[in-house]
């Protein structure tokens, strides 16, 4: 089985792009003891911001999360350019193909068919369901 390893490749990327996210938040990563104040506002080690900067580290989660905070962008934007998600992955997608609940259908998955104990629940959560007419809170 051939095997690519894409992961330096994706390090360098993430690295390059991390470096210009530290920058635009005012980090000049080019001055002497920025990285390490970089790395102070985060809560993540120094070393472990160097090693990422220098596109040898694969982050974890956690530092990742500290790194997306500190930078104010989604942890999800952080992942996916990390390499660890994937577009796909962060997609929430609805479930389309199923009808909405509706009384009825919730009453015959809880399995009440006996007919006088259907109507009563459909009756009380159409009950529940249906705003007062009148405005109580006076």
């Amino acid at each position: 089985m051939e095997h690519t390893d894409d992961a330096p490749d994706q390090r360098a990327q993430f690295a390059a792009w991390l470096r210009q996210q530290i920058n635009r938040r005012g980090y000049n990563l080019d001055q002497r003891g920025e990285q390490a104040r970089f790395a102070r506002y985060a809560g993540i080690p120094a070393g472990t911001l160097s090693r990422l900067l220098a596109g040898t580290a694969t982050p974890d989660i956690a530092t990742l999360r500290r790194i997306a905070t500190a930078l104010d962008i989604s942890l999800g934007l952080v992942l996916l350019r990390a390499g660890i998600a994937t577009e796909e992955d962060l997609t929430v997608t609805s479930r389309t193909d199923e009808p909405p609940l509706t009384p009825e259908r919730a009453a015959d998955e809880l399995g009440i068919h006996e007919p006088a104990a259907r109507r009563a629940f459909i009756a009380s959560v159409e009950a529940l369901r249906t705003p007062p007419a009148d405005d109580e809170s006076g």
